[in-house]
C-alpha cells in the first residue's frame, strides 16, 4: 500500500496534436504500475494511453497483465482520456524495446519544484489538510521528507524511491547536480512508486537547508555506521519532537 501525503492535480487532454503520433516535449510511461499510479496520483499532466491491441489468452501471468490492462484502459476512459489501440510492435518500438506489459501512458515531464517559502508552505498545508481528515495522523505519521545527495545510480534511486513510497515519504529533494533527474526508467524502476512522490531540487544548498529548518523541520542526517556509543545513539531519538522531519541520505 502506497501512503502520500501531497496535493493531487492534474490535466487531462481530450484533443492532441500529434507529430508522428508523440508530443515531442512529452515522456512515455511503460508497464503497468507506473501507468497505473500515473492515473491514480495524477500529478502529471496526462494525453494520451495507448493499448495492445490484440488480448492474447496464454499463460496465467498473461492473463493478469491482460485483467490490469483491461483495469487501466477502463480507468483512463472514465477520465476521458483518449485511448489508442495499437499493434506490439508499436508498443516495442515506443518502449525502445523495454517491458510495457501491453500499456504506455503519454504524459508530460515529471514537475520539480524549487525550494522556496511558498513552495516549503504548500507542503505542509497539503499535509495539514490530510491530516484534518485523516484522525490521528499527525499523532502518529510525520510527514517525512527524503533528501538525496548526489544520487547518481538509477538502479539504487529507483530501489530508494519504492521503499520511500512505502514508509510514506510526502517529498524527495534532489541535491544540485550531480544528481539523477526522474524519468521513464526509473518510474518502472520504483514500480510506479515514483508517480506517488513530489519532487524538489535544491539550489543553494545551505539556504534551502536554512530556509527547511525556520520552517520547522528537523533535519537528521544519515550514515552507514555510527561512531556514537548506543546509549548516546538511542538518545538521539528524544530530538525527533517536530512534525516534520526531514532526512538526509
Amino acid at each position: 500500500m502506497v501512503t502520500f501525503f501531497g496535493k493531487l492535480s492534474c490535466k487531462f487532454h481530450t484533443s492532441v496534436n500529434f507529430r508522428g503520433g508523440i508530443r515531442q516535449s512529452s515522456e512515455l510511461l511503460y508497464g503497468i504500475h507506473p501507468v497505473l499510479c500515473a492515473l491514480t496520483f495524477r500529478h502529471r499532466d496526462i494525453y494520451r494511453l495507448y493499448v495492445k491491441d490484440v488480448l492474447s489468452n496464454c499463460k496465467d501471468s498473461d492473463n493478469l497483465v491482460e485483467i490490469s490492462a483491461s483495469q487501466i484502459t477502463e480507468k483512463a476512459l472514465k477520465y476521458g482520456i483518449p485511448v489508442t489501440r495499437v499493434p506490439v510492435e508499436k508498443l516495442k518500438e515506443l518502449s525502445n524495446s523495454r517491458a510495457h506489459q501491453g500499456v504506455i501512458l503519454e504524459v508530460s515531464p515529471t514537475t520539480i519544484q524549487s525550494i522556496s517559502d511558498s513552495s516549503i508552505k504548500n507542503l505542509l498545508f497539503s499535509w495539514n489538510n490530510l491530516s484534518g481528515c485523516l484522525p490521528y495522523a499527525k499523532k502518529y505519521h510525520r510527514p517525512t521528507v527524503l533528501l538525496l545527495d548526489h544520487m547518481m545510480d538509477i538502479m539504487n534511486f529507483g530501489n530508494i524511491l519504492r521503499s520511500a513510497a512505502f514508509f510514506g515519504i510526502s517529498a524527495v529533494i534532489l541535491s544540485t547536480s550531480p544528481c539523477v533527474s526522474p524519468s521513464p526508467l526509473i518510474s518502472k524502476i520504483s514500480v510506479g512508486a515514483m508517480e506517488s512522490i513530489l519532487f524538489y531540487r535544491l539550489t543553494d544548498t545551505v539556504m534551502d537547508m536554512k530556509s527547511l529548518s525556520n520552517a520547522g523541520f528537523l533535519i537528521v542526517g544519515t550514515c552507514g555506521e555510527s561512531q556514537l556509543p548506543s546509549t548516546k545513539a538511542s538518545k538521539s531519538t528524544n530530538f525527533l519532537k517536530p512534525d516534520e522531519v526531514l532526512t538526509v541520505l
